[in-house]
């Protein structure tokens, strides 16, 4: 008799409990969130312009840019690409768009330090180049949040192409 009155009152008391929790936003859906993510969006929007100079207003000025896949030799390292020479490329009018979409974008931000972690296709033009994942740091500078590394991966396979061409659709 008193195992199922214990058993009851123990079920009531933890959903009143569960009731009073107050969950916190995502940190996707905070303001400093979506700065960060804004920020992001810019370096590609400069990327599909060909705007180096919109690219180099996200960066600081010490950001470093790694990929992280199979070199010619097997073997996978991470490889640094001088952000100098990336923002450059950029800057140079291509024959076609170079179109980076993202999706599944996750934000964590711990005070003035945010990463953003992303799915991506990479496109030029219309034709589907490569994927991966996207990681970006950044920092919140007097001027509002500037990336200051960033990381991915590049493959051919495993492609979300549908998820791709759904973000290709997005503002």
């Amino acid at each position: 008799m008193k195992l199922p009155f214990l058993l009851s009152f123990v079920l009531l008391f933890s959903g009143s409990v569960l009731a009073q929790t107050k969950k916190s936003p995502p940190a996707s859906s905070s303001p400093d969130a979506r700065a960060v993510e804004a920020v992001v969006i810019r370096l590609f929007d400069a990327m599909r312009a060909s705007d180096s100079t919109l690219a180099r207003s996200v960066l600081a000025p010490s950001a470093k840019l790694y990929s992280v896949a199979s070199g010619k030799d097997g073997q996978v390292l991470p490889r640094e690409t001088p952000m100098h020479k990336f923002v450059e490329m950029i800057g140079q009018k291509h024959p076609q768009v170079l179109d980076e979409r993202i999706w599944g974008v996750k934000v964590n931000i711990d005070g003035d330090l945010a990463t953003l972690w992303c799915d991506y296709a990479f496109y030029i033009g219309d034709t589907f180049s490569h994927c991966g994942a996207d990681a970006f740091q950044l920092y919140r500078s007097p001027q509002g949040w500037k990336i200051f590394s960033i990381s991915d991966t590049r493959r051919k396979e495993g492609c979300d192409l549908k998820a791709a061409q759904a973000a290709r659709t997005k503002p």
